[in-house]
């Protein structure tokens, strides 16, 4: 990858301010464990880490100069004071990176539920029709080929810029981005320019940090704001949704490529899902084809991606043909490799996403059981609406809790089962592992499962600790072991 440096003076005048030193800047960081020598370190305020507190060990590790919010009297390097270091590091970063989004064309991909699987349609599409793609989402960033781990769902400005940067030295043309609403408050993905933007829906989730919908819906909206302010070319709304009118406020003079699964609803793109076939109409032609996504809601994941692709001059008639070979990604609704056992796994943590993922997996009026769980220290109020809906469609459910960080597990799952009749709830754990182990029974015995909540996830986050936790990993040691006969069921906690 080529090197990049910039003059500590031309950074700080991004900001219409001067320095008297002016080393060269050779990296930008946030994280002062990985500052090197020739560093700009940026001193944020996140969740429970305040960068300020860790200005020494930047200086210590090599850093030339630092930018901050209060003056620092314990470091002999530069000290630039911004008002807002947060949102600076987008700015900075988009300099430092030679603007990178402004290479290629870049697609937000925006929604409560859907932005993973909108996201990785659309790469895989883009690809299909030979077009050199780059991702970055939940389940990590793509550069073509080259799968990187990302610790969040968007990273932070500075290393996002660094990937958009590194697509571009590598030839990617067009790159889709998973944008969450707290990315967007906290300003990660400020300095991006956006060609487009797909919504996919809003229901509700992190109602602990919006307060409120509208509130939700106006940070949402901050993305197509940034389309618009970018001189974006279009955007992709869900006629299904109601919230898209504030998404096309948002941006009231770009185009709009509305998508719907209703075939007769006026639109440019409508997926319907017909079980293992799905009917595509392109403005007023209709193609029925194969397919294995599961569900309504995936087809309105694959019109989404497929309005971007639209969005990107992509020849749609022509990309019809790829979609039987189109793949959920990892973690939404993928079945366990163990037959003749049905056991699935899926990231559902909302009341609407668990809802769609339950009504596809009983679409058949085949029986279902469910691995129910919540997040500890997350929004508190979709939990006994959670288990109303498992109620409503499964016949068994074991109750249990993921990531319970510094939350009392049992609450966790009081409220979790408030409203869940007796005679469907076979299980209560506050150990993860031990649900599971249960999960592995009742498929041993026939039972059809599914597993919610974590999906792709590989650690779980018990108190202040994250620790591995591979579902699919426990599920198959003891399938390995109820084979061969040594398995042994722990007893349940009894029901309060």
């Amino acid at each position: 990858m080529k090197h990049c440096s910039k003059s500590l003076a031309s950074l700080v005048s991004l900001f219409n301010l001067r320095t008297d030193s002016n080393p060269i800047v050779t990296s930008i960081e946030t994280d002062s464990r990985n500052v090197i020598p020739g560093s700009l370190f940026i001193c944020v305020r996140g969740y429970t880490v305040d960068g300020h507190r860790y200005a020494r060990e930047a200086e210590r590790n090599g850093a030339v100069a630092i930018l901050a919010e209060e003056a620092l009297s314990d470091v002999t390097i530069p000290v630039i004071l911004i008002e807002n270091t947060k949102a600076a590091a987008g700015k900075v970063a988009d300099f430092f990176y030679d603007h990178p989004s402004q290479k290629m064309r870049v697609y937000g991909v925006t929604g409560t539920n859907g932005k993973t699987t909108t996201t990785k349609l659309a790469y895989d599409l883009f690809r299909a029709t030979g077009i050199k793609a780059g991702m970055i989402s939940t389940v990590g960033a793509r550069i073509d080929e080259e799968l990187i781990e990302t610790p969040n769902t968007t990273p932070e400005a500075i290393i996002l810029h660094r990937l958009l940067y590194e697509m571009v030295e590598k030839g990617v043309t067009d790159c889709i981005i998973e944008v969450s609403s707290h990315a967007l408050a906290e300003g990660r993905v400020e300095g991006v320019s956006f060609h487009s933007a797909a919504f996919t829906n809003l229901t509700h989730d992190h109602l602990d940090y919006h307060h409120s919908m509208e509130d939700y819906a106006k940070t949402k909206a901050l993305l197509f704001q940034q389309v618009a302010a970018s001189n974006g070319r279009t955007i992709v709304l869900n006629r299904e949704d109601g919230w898209s009118r504030v998404m096309r406020e948002a941006a009231p003079l770009q185009p709009v490529i509305w998508y719907t699964t209703q075939p007769h609803r006026t639109s440019q793109i409508a997926v319907e899902w017909l079980t293992d076939t799905v009917n595509v109409r392109i403005d007023e032609t209709t193609t029925r084809v194969p397919t294995a996504l599961l569900g309504e809601f995936n087809a309105a994941n694959l019109a989404a991606a497929m309005g971007l692709l639209q969005a990107g001059d992509a020849n749609l008639y022509a990309l019809i043909r790829h979609i039987p070979e189109l793949e959920l990604p990892k973690g939404r609704l993928e079945r366990l490799d163990w037959a003749p056992c049905e056991i699935y796994i899926d990231y559902a943590h909302t009341p609407d996403g668990l809802e769609k993922c339950l009504q596809a997996l009983t679409f058949s009026g085949e029986s279902l059981s469910v691995v129910l769980s919540a997040a500890g220290e997350r929004d508190r109020t979709k939990r006994a609406e959670m288990g109303r809906i498992a109620s409503k469609y499964c016949e068994h459910i074991i109750a249990t809790v993921h990531d319970a960080r510094t939350e009392d597990p049992d609450r966790i799952i009081e409220e979790l089962i408030v409203d869940i009749p007796r005679e469907h709830l076979v299980g209560c754990h506050t150990s993860r592992h031990e649900a599971l182990v249960q999960a592995a029974h009742l498929a041993h015995e026939g039972k059809r499962i599914v597993i919610v909540g974590k999906g792709h996830d590989e650690v779980e986050r018990i108190g202040t600790k994250t620790i591995p936790f591979n579902e699919k990993h426990i599920l198959l040691a003891e399938l390995e072991r109820l084979s061969e006969g040594e398995s042994v069921i722990k007893k349940n906690r009894p029901f309060r």
